[in-house]
């Protein structure tokens, strides 16, 4: 009998375990980044980001289906045709999942490789453009996105995408705490969260970013 409490709390203390390192890993991916502020510019540019708008989440065979993908896509593509022809800089942002303990916890969405990680096929594809993936909220945990922006002299990003409650969001704060200015097109963001769109864009303003509605640039 004694063997079998100290098994029984060996097997607890396990679980434990695992139930806090998954929470303490979910909870650092999703927090936005810091990072050393921007330059001024002589000549700034703006760039829009196209964040996570990928066909396991908005395509025809989506394992995870956003109501309003539609939706997102369409705005999207209505930015990317402005941003094409006013010469803007256009970075797709797509999630990849590579942690075997996460992709098992999602399913097997965004998985390395796949198809359905790859961004919408609805969406314009821009000459030049850059496709940076990314493992964690903010875009900018990876590197290559900040020094992109950089080198192209950007000072003010155009976000659209999803999900609005997470990686959209944690992007937005990424951005602002290195000295972007953000504008996030609400039309063309959605979320499956228990918060509304309406309550996330307050939370935007409140941290000095900008909302707008619509698709005007």
């Amino acid at each position: 009998m004694k063997r079998l409490k100290k098994f029984l709390y060996w097997v607890a203390g396990s679980v434990l375990l695992l139930v806090l390192v998954l929470f303490a890993l979910v909870f650092w991916s999703m927090r936005p980044t810091m990072g050393t502020q921007i330059k001024r510019y002589p000549a700034p540019r703006a760039a829009l980001l196209i964040i996570d708008i990928q066909e396991d989440y908005t395509g025809p065979q989506a394992k995870k289906r956003y109501r309003d993908g539609d939706r997102i896509v369409k705005v999207s593509n209505a930015l990317l045709a402005q941003a094409q022809a006013k010469g803007a800089v256009v970075v797709y942002i797509k999630n990849v999942i590579d942690n075997p303990i996460m992709s098992v916890l999602t399913g097997g969405i965004n998985a390395p490789g796949s198809p359905g990680t790859e961004m919408d096929r609805r969406l314009i594809k821009v000459p030049m453009a850059m496709t940076l993936p990314k493992s964690r909220s903010d875009a900018f945990s990876t590197p290559e996105l900040d020094a992109y922006l950089r080198e192209k002299q950007v000072d003010q990003l155009l976000i659209t995408g999803l999900d609005g409650a997470y990686c959209v969001n944690a992007t937005a704060h990424g951005a602002l705490n290195r000295g972007y200015k953000v504008t996030l097109f609400q039309d063309g963001i959605a979320t499956e969260s228990s918060k509304s769109i309406e309550k996330l864009a307050q939370s935007w303003r409140e941290a000095g970013a900008q909302v707008k509605t619509g698709t005007e640039m």
